[in-house]
């Protein structure tokens, strides 16, 4: 037992003929610290039903028709129900179909437990609403302003180290012009960021939702387009940007956002917009040079380097650099939140599979470290530890 006070949940368990349903009100009574009073009911029972229950789950078929309908008629007779559809798979267009008819949350088979566990738990603690979350959760940007600093290959492993934290995290890839998040994942969507402007006149949570698809890992990403021969990239602007990243961000716990490599409208809105940039540079010249022309702009934009961005030192060899860390504290004013080692082939070899990078590589390491509580990766150089504190102002 986890130590929660026993709740007490009504609960409605719908599918076509009851039987699925009475599976899934056995899963219900197995959870620890929960009693519940639960009925089961065919579809044709359930039109015909005006009573009142905490939690509706609904188990739809193939043919989502009659399931739908039975979602519509709930949502009409019992708003305040949490209604939960279930359907046979987790296909994109499923998904906006019921919540389009009325339900709060989707779920796909086979039913996890663990699921079922957490949507409870929302109920009792008088957290479960519909999708949209007026908060909102944190919004981070990546940004590498100068090519080939490595900023896909961060802020993709940054999204799974901290989905491997138990935090729920999204990933928006901006970039209509090379965006490559979603094959460095080896993940593959029929709906974009594409599809997602082109009815943005009908913008809403559920039209995100639906063109975003879950990596194994558990991270949600909203993919940047393919490369469509005879079609220019359909960019975003800054009131787009906007828009999206808040319905993404009231969606999950964590966002983060890779971005074009150069001050874009949907780049300036998201840099902007953002409650936490890293910016990503290596110790060349005209990477530093640009990394600190990008501060001067963000600073222009109204955004507090010293608060709001923070340098990450990518590739770091310290014997082989044309830019010292202080001459790089002297240009910037925002800190050096780390140094990633320079570790290019596992970089290469993860990018090439498609897939997070390799436990246990340096870079691997480096990037776990930097979100665990209070992580900062510092070079194995005793002599620079006492540096990298004094530059990115930070005890160890």
């Amino acid at each position: 037992m986890s130590g929660r006070a026993t709740e007490s949940l009504r609960v409605l368990c719908v599918s076509r003929d009851g039987s699925s349903a009475a599976g899934v009100a056995a899963m219900l009574a197995s959870l620890p610290d929960f009693v519940f009073a639960t009925r089961t009911a065919g579809y044709a029972e359930t039109l015909k039903s005006t009573k009142d229950f905490d939690l509706t789950l609904v188990v739809l078929e193939e043919d989502l028709g009659a399931g739908l309908r039975v979602i519509e008629t709930l949502r009409q007779r019992a708003r305040d129900t949490y209604l939960v559809a279930i359907s046979p798979d987790d296909d994109p267009e499923s998904l906006v179909r019921t919540h389009r008819a009325g339900a709060d949350e989707h779920l796909s088979l086979p039913l996890s437990q663990h699921d079922l566990l957490k949507i409870c738990i929302k109920l009792a603690e008088g957290t479960a609403t519909a999708p949209r979350d007026s908060q909102g959760g944190e919004l981070w940007v990546v940004y590498g302003p100068k090519g080939g600093v490595g900023a896909t290959t961060l802020v993709v492993n940054l999204a799974i180290a901290l989905r491997a934290t138990q935090r729920d995290v999204a990933l928006v890839d901006l970039d209509v012009y090379s965006g490559d998040a979603a094959f460095f994942l080896n993940v593959q969507t029929a709906s974009t960021l594409r599809d997602v402007l082109i009815n943005y006149n009908r913008l809403d949570a559920v039209l995100v939702q639906g063109a975003m698809v879950r990596h194994p890992s558990g991270v949600s990403i909203l993919s940047a387009p393919g490369i469509a021969r005879g079609e220019p990239p359909l960019e975003p602007t800054a009131e787009q940007t906007i828009a999206i990243l808040e319905l993404v961000t009231g969606l999950h716990e964590l966002t983060l956002v890779n971005t074009p490599g150069f001050p874009s409208d949907a780049t300036r809105a998201a840099l902007t917009s953002a409650d936490r940039i890293l910016l990503v540079t290596d110790l060349t010249v005209p990477a530093v040079r640009a990394c600190a022309r990008t501060i001067d702009w963000l600073e222009g934009e109204g955004v507090d380097a010293k608060s709001g961005v923070e340098v990450i030192v990518n590739r770091y060899n310290p014997r082989g650099t044309e830019v010292s860390l202080a001459d790089v504290s002297r240009m910037m004013p925002a800190p050096v939140r780390t140094m990633l080692p320079c570790d290019d082939a596992a970089a290469l070899a993860a990018a090439n599979a498609g897939r997070p990078l390799a436990e246990g590589t340096p870079l691997h390491k480096a990037i776990a470290q930097l979100v665990s509580p209070g992580g900062t990766p510092q070079p194995e150089e005793g002599r620079l530890r006492n540096l990298v504190r004094l530059l990115s102002g930070r005890a160890a």
